[in-house]
Order: C-alpha cells, then sequence, then structure tokens
C-alpha cells in the first residue's frame, strides 16, 4: 500500500524551512484557476488533511508538553500552501475546535485570501474535525454528526462524522460531502491497520450520501477529503461502485512531476495516497482538465498530508 518515494523528494525535508524562508515575498503560486467566462464559471475544490491544527501532546525542544498547539512554522507553511492554491472551497481534515478554525480564517485574510463562509463539524473525535472555508455561499449545510455503524455485532461511530453542503453554481444545484475515514492506527489484534472498521465506516458514510442524494438520476456530487487509505482498497471501492453500477470515479490529480502520492510516514521515508477527490458520473466532466497536488516547499513543513484540488467548470443554462 505504501511505496518508498522517488529519490528526488527523499531529500526535500532537510531544506524546507530554508526553502520556505527563501520564498517569503515571492510569487509562489500553483497554477491559477481559469476565469470566468460567457461559457462557463470555473470552481476549485480542494481537500486538506492540516495534520492536528489543535492542541495536543507534543515534544517542544526536547520537552514533553501535553496540550501545546500546533507549531507557527507549520501553520505558516500551511498558509503558504492554501494561498498558492488559492480554492474556492477547501475543505479541512484534522482541525480542532471551532476556534482553530476562527484562526485559520483569520490568519488567511490577513494574508489576502478571505473566506466569507466557514462551519465546524462537531464529531465524535474530541480532537480532530471535519470543517469547509467557502467563497461561495451556502444553499444547504447539513453536518452529520453521528453516523453509526457496524462492526462485529458491536455498534461503532464515524470518528469525525459527515459534512454535507449544496451549491448552486451558473443555476446548477451540485452537493459536496467532506469526509474523515478511521486512521489506519489499530485498536484491536484481528484488526490490523483498522482495515475492516474503515470498510464499514465507509459503507455507512456512502450510505448516507446514496440516501441523500439520487445518484441514478444524475445529481452532481463530489465526495473529498482523506480516506486513510490506497485507491485499490476495500474502503476506497464501497464509494466507486455498488453491484457493478459506477457511484464515483477518482477525479485524475497529479503534482508538478506527475506524482501522485498526498501522504507521508517521514519516520521510515513512505509516501502513499489516502487523499482523493470522488465526482459523480454526471459531475466528472466538468473537470476539464486534471487537477493538481500540491508540492510547494511548504507542503512538507505545513502537513504530512498535501492539498489535492480540481477545477470544475459549470456551463451556462444555454449551453
Amino acid at each position: 500500500m505504501k511505496s518508498m518515494v522517488p529519490a528526488r523528494v527523499a531529500w526535500l525535508p532537510v531544506l524546507m524551512a530554508v526553502a520556505l524562508l527563501c520564498s517569503c515575498g515571492k510569487n509562489t503560486t500553483l497554477p491559477s484557476k481559469p476565469e470566468a467566462t460567457s461559457s462557463g464559471i470555473t470552481i476549485r475544490v480542494a481537500t486538506y488533511n492540516v495534520r492536528n491544527y489543535n492542541s495536543i501532546a507534543r515534544r517542544v525542544d526536547g520537552a514533553y508538553k501535553p496540550d501545546w498547539p500546533k507549531p507557527e512554522v507549520e501553520k505558516t507553511a500551511l498558509r503558504t500552501v492554501i494561498i498558492a492554491a488559492h480554492p474556492d472551497i477547501l475543505a479541512l481534515e484534522e482541525m480542532g475546535g471551532q476556534p482553530q478554525l476562527d484562526e485559520l480564517r483569520h490568519d488567511l485574510s490577513a494574508a489576502g485570501l478571505n473566506y466569507d463562509y466557514s462551519f465546524w463539524v462537531n464529531g465524535p473525535d474530541p480532537d480532530r474535525h471535519i470543517a469547509l472555508l467557502s467563497h461561495i455561499p451556502f444553499a444547504h449545510i447539513q453536518p452529520h454528526e453521528n453516523v453509526p455503524f457496524k462492526l462485529s455485532g458491536n455498534t461503532l461511530q464515524s470518528p469525525r462524522g459527515l459534512l454535507e453542503v449544496e451549491f448552486i453554481t451558473n443555476g446548477q444545484t451540485w452537493v459536496l460531502y467532506a469526509v474523515h475515514l478511521k486512521s489506519r492506527l489499530t485498536e484491536t489484534a484481528d484488526d490490523p491497520q483498522s482495515a475492516a472498521e474503515r470498510e464499514a465506516e465507509a459503507k455507512a458514510v456512502r450510505d448516507v450520501i446514496r440516501k441523500e442524494q439520487d445518484l441514478a438520476k444524475g445529481t452532481l456530487v463530489a465526495v473529498v477529503g482523506d480516506f486513510n487509505d490506497a485507491r485499490d482498497s476495500a474502503p476506497l471501492k464501497r464509494f466507486l461502485d455498488l453491484d457493478g453500477k459506477p457511484l464515483f470515479a477518482i477525479a485524475p490529480t497529479a503534482d508538478s512531476h506527475g506524482e501522485t502520492w498526498t501522504s507521508s510516514y517521514g519516520r521510515a521515508d513512505e509516501y502513499d495516497r489516502s487523499d482523493y477527490i470522488l465526482l459523480s458520473p454526471t459531475l466528472l466532466p466538468l473537470q476539464k482538465k486534471p487537477g493538481g497536488i500540491a508540492d510547494l516547499p511548504a507542503s512538507l513543513i505545513a502537513s504530512d498530508h498535501r492539498l489535492v484540488w480540481v477545477d470544475l467548470q459549470f456551463p451556462g443554462a444555454s449551453h
């Protein structure tokens, strides 16, 4: 499931802090989003696991701190990545409480990137939450804070829940779901990497989406977030098809080197993919070009995940 990182990437963490400092004041950006034209409006949708943007136990300057915020150097790098990507809609995973979301929103605004709309999901996990920042107003928003599922005869809850947001773009209604499935850390010997638990959770989340949205009738739906598994894994397959019929497709994305890894395990020097943007069959054609994975120098300081984005072009009613 995990693969060794290419040689040219392996040495990057050593130079990240220097590169970030050197890039300050320079126009470091990712590919620009196409401007709105008479043929349609383009919306950039992104997902980003921001790695513990909260107060937790951390080791700081060699000392153990039981309740310590995300380091400022990581926050600075995080903002650098988000500003470079400039998404219209940004789903966030591993966000702390509402105050941390407000802080990030305020700091982005101070740097010139304003998000007028935001939402935070109070899921069962007390430390890590799903949140959303958006330039675009919500037509409707529904947090699913409790998503139960069965495993080995027990009833469990999706740790972060599920966020459902409806938008209207160029007269077209579409829906975005933000998810963050159970991590690979396991609490039982009979479920290595929590694979069975994550698959059961994925099925429950998928069924909530199927209940809310009539995919068979062509509803425009995106499911974005950290799925904590590989693209050929059982949890991902739960979202991709059902009884041989397609539900969603993985939106094509890659970084500037053509690489598709989105998450890193620094101690093992291993890199893989766990963050995805899934598009329903009717929404997929609105992605005219492959999306991106942010590979700025700041990316490897900001988080152990990389921001993933796609551009969706919504044509006018007459097109």
